[in-house]
């Protein structure tokens, strides 16, 4: 090459720094070629993810799975470190969803376009509104007098009826309830009105028989039946106990309150996301109050008490109408009663509106989510 031809070589250089920039880059480049795959066309680079602002991920195969894979380079500790943190931050996500009330994606939803079981979910947040409603059974406390009867104590409190917002109802409300209980139960049987709902009564009826192969007598056809298959056979949305006169002087109260939490249990058992009313036993005239035998109100009152201790507000309530037919002292008025223990016939309606006043109303999707929970494997007992 002469002498011309370099100084014209060097002047366009100099007029062109462009051109030097493009010379210099692909003498750098080239060398680096293999390792870059600059000239494998096909092979596309993915594009990379930050996780903390640190370790470059690479999305893999399985995104649909929520799977990471790191890039090689990331050092072995780091790895573990990041995956960990992945994995701990998907299991918060999931108790979070859990949390809402909402359910699991299950695979057959996923091939249907990952669409949630809006059934399920509705389920998962009745049951959660049922937990979040509930009711409590307060107590009043006195100064209790001392007993000697191997029978009963002086509880020293006294149980109101469960506090819940309860809903106004006609007697409609009854025509899926069950009534089980003795002589004041028939009474309410006879004179309440309450002609759609089912009676399961007996003069003498306690707690300990009431699932005896004896029977108990099924008050619209007055023939002895057995409750244990009624209740295995047919679906009752409602269910009312009122046991424990014909136990004031068998047993002690807490053999009572034991056997009145089994047969709950075994009903809650045979008849899941049933509601349970319990409902107190009317104390008895003042005539009638024998503190020498066991026949007095507070006999009555203790049974009451570890009866009303069974109730949870969610799906057992208390129901005490003892304040609708007693006097101040809680003797059952003399003037509302032909023996001292039951009503007349034409005060069963006080009765009747009082249970009226206190109808625990649930959706019924919220009824259906608490059969599937198993809400009967066992009652809150109030303290």
């Amino acid at each position: 090459m002469n002498k011309n031809a370099i100084r014209n070589f060097v002047e366009i250089i100099y007029n062109c720094p462009l051109v030097l920039l493009v010379l210099i880059t692909s003498l750098v480049v080239i060398p680096m070629s293999d390792e870059i795959n600059f000239f494998d066309m096909n092979k596309k680079i993915p594009a990379v993810h930050m996780m903390d602002g640190k370790n470059p991920v690479l999305p893999g195969k399985n995104n649909s799975t929520d799977e990471i894979i790191l890039a090689d380079k990331t050092e072995p500790d780091t790895v573990q470190a990041t995956e960990g943190l992945y994995t701990q931050k998907e299991e918060e996500r999931k108790e979070l969803l859990e949390n809402a009330g909402e359910c699991k994606e299950e695979n057959d939803s996923l091939e249907n376009g990952g669409k949630l079981n809006i059934e399920s979910v509705n389920s998962q947040k009745a049951v959660n509104s049922a937990k979040d409603r509930h009711g409590t059974t307060k107590f009043v406390a006195y100064t209790p007098v001392s007993t000697d009867s191997r029978y009963y104590s002086d509880a020293g409190k006294v149980a109101l009826t469960t506090d819940y917002e309860y809903a106004l109802k006609n007697e409609s409300y009854f025509n899926d309830a069950a009534f089980l209980g003795d002589s004041r139960t028939l009474g309410i049987s006879d004179y309440a009105g309450l002609s759609g709902a089912d009676f399961f009564c007996d003069n003498g009826m306690t707690i300990y028989k009431l699932f005896e192969d004896d029977g108990v007598t099924y008050q619209k056809t007055g023939e002895k039946v057995d409750l244990k298959q009624i209740l295995q056979e047919k679906r009752y949305g409602k269910i009312y106990i009122m046991l424990g006169m014909n136990e004031l002087g068998y047993g002690n109260t807490l053999m009572y309150m034991k056997q009145y939490l089994k047969v709950i249990q075994q009903i809650k058992e045979w008849q899941p996301g049933v509601t349970i009313y319990i409902m107190a036993n009317l104390h008895v005239s003042r005539e009638k109050d024998n503190t020498d035998t066991e026949f007095n109100n507070i006999n009555i009152n203790d049974k009451n008490v570890a009866s009303a201790r069974l109730a949870n507000g969610r799906d057992i309530f208390y129901l005490d109408c003892n304040p609708l037919f007693t006097d101040a002292q809680g003797y059952l008025q003399e003037e509302l009663t032909f023996d001292g223990v039951h009503l007349y016939a034409q005060h069963y309606d006080k009765w009747r509106d009082f249970l009226y006043a206190h109808c625990v109303e649930r959706e019924e999707g919220e009824t259906a989510a608490m059969r599937q929970e198993g809400s009967g494997n066992g009652t809150d007992a109030a303290q």
